[in-house]
């Protein structure tokens, strides 16, 4: 049986972890390895991974000899992972990327290190390879779309929840409480929504590792104290999803939006803003309604469109269907 490991420096809560548990609940033909070097990585997380995989700590002794070394991890760390995993073959999977990420492509170690390149979407492809070192990597990479186990989302959607809601708008936003995540935008698209007398309920679901900056954005939400709750990370963000109008992802930018796919899958629209990765999953008027990033005086423009739709948005998605097929083949191809 092949050796796998899918290597991170710090496991906490986020897309990217999400992304590996659907993964490797998939990989059963393989001996599976989840290494870290962060002790402050999350427990729970890392339990849920024993289930599938064999969690090891590989700034300790490590002496396992594997076929290939996925690298999850945020990518100006990745090299320090070199010495410390003998294997065949390094994979670097990009769930998220900045200019500083991208850049490392210049250094030649690493671009003689990793054999081949996972995108997890064509539009994160097609950013990789428009910048100056494109040429070098466009024989290494390829785009596999994320594991989604659909039926496990339904299902947790069904599970019951007792929650307030407003008869007029209810929203959901999933993810980490960052400002990369765009709460200045949302506090802005809350303050229209009062300004229109519109009766909101919005839940957040998500923490942040450093306290610090979540309690900081908290107090930014006082002044909506009514309509915002926040949850705080949550093992079942689903049958909250489920009873919501639309799930809301403000970002800055996104590799792939996880979230706005599970949101489909339980037939819920998306108000999403403008990052390039968002053209690739909604249909801007028909499955949701795409926002700007840089000008939010265009928001109150949309209010009566997030309003008066979100019936039609929702039996527009009702056909939607996810298959994971075509990814595990792709998988199970790289990996051998």
């Amino acid at each position: 049986m092949k050796k796998i490991m899918f290597y991170r420096e710090q496991f906490y809560i986020g897309g990217t972890e999400i992304a590996i548990l659907n993964l490797i609940k998939s990989l059963h033909q393989y001996d599976i390895y989840i290494g870290y070097t962060d002790t402050t990585s999350n427990e729970n997380l890392l339990n849920k991974y024993k289930l599938y995989a064999k969690v090891v700590n590989i700034s300790e002794e490590f002496k396992e000899k594997i076929e290939t070394l996925i690298i999850c991890s945020p990518y100006k760390t990745a090299l320090g992972v070199d010495n410390l995993v003998e294997r065949e073959k390094t994979i670097l999977w990009f769930h998220h990327f900045g200019k500083r990420d991208l850049s490392i492509f210049t250094d030649e170690k690493f671009y003689n290190m990793v054999d081949k390149i996972i995108a997890v979407s064509e539009t994160s492809k097609k950013t990789m390879l428009k910048q100056n070192y494109g040429n070098r990597i466009k024989n290494k990479i390829e785009v596999i779309y994320n594991v989604i186990n659909s039926d496990e989302i339904i299902d947790k959607s069904n599970e019951k929840i007792d929650i307030e809601l407003s008869e007029q708008l209810n929203l959901v936003s999933v993810g980490r409480v960052c400002y990369e995540k765009g709460f200045y935008r949302q506090l802005e698209l809350a303050r229209l929504l009062k300004k229109k007398n519109i009766d909101f309920k919005w839940y957040i679901v998500g923490g942040n590792y450093y306290k610090e900056i979540e309690e900081e954005i908290k107090e930014k939400y006082s002044q909506y104290e009514n309509n915002f709750v926040f949850t705080g990370f949550l093992d079942n963000p689903f049958n909250i999803m489920k009873k919501c109008d639309y799930l809301v992802l403000l970002s800055d930018d996104e590799t792939w939006g996880l979230v706005i796919t599970e949101a489909k899958i339980l037939g819920i629209p998306c108000i999403i803003t403008d990052f390039d990765v968002a053209y690739e999953q909604i249909i801007d008027n028909k499955t949701g309604v795409i926002l700007s990033r840089d000008d939010m005086n265009l928001y109150e423009d949309k209010i009566n469109q997030i309003i008066d739709n979100k019936k039609t948005y929702k039996e527009n998605l009702k056909k939607y269907v996810w298959s994971n097929e075509k990814t595990i083949k792709k998988w199970k191809k790289v990996l051998g």
